[in-house]
């Protein structure tokens, strides 16, 4: 995900869908954590403050690049074949 991020910033692309909402979703974790949450609570409310799915936090090239890592609901909710 950095990957993408940082590539994207090198070449002035507007980061936007999956990678926005990670870049935002870890922003706002890391402050909440700093801040004292857990990280189970930082992660649930920094989903609640955006209004954004668990599943939509990963960008489907990620979770085809590491299936091992993401069940058959992730691909269902980006309708990944």
């Amino acid at each position: 995900m950095l990957e993408r991020l940082e590539g994207a910033m090198a070449s002035g692309q507007r980061v936007t869908g999956a990678d926005a909402i990670f870049y935002t979703h870890e922003a706002a974790e890391a402050t909440m954590m700093g801040r004292g949450l857990s990280y189970d609570a930082a992660h649930a409310a920094s989903l609640e403050k955006y209004g954004v799915s668990p599943f939509s936090v990963y960008h489907p090239d990620v979770i085809r690049s590491m299936p091992e890592h993401f069940n058959s609901n992730w691909y269902k909710f980006w309708g990944i074949k």
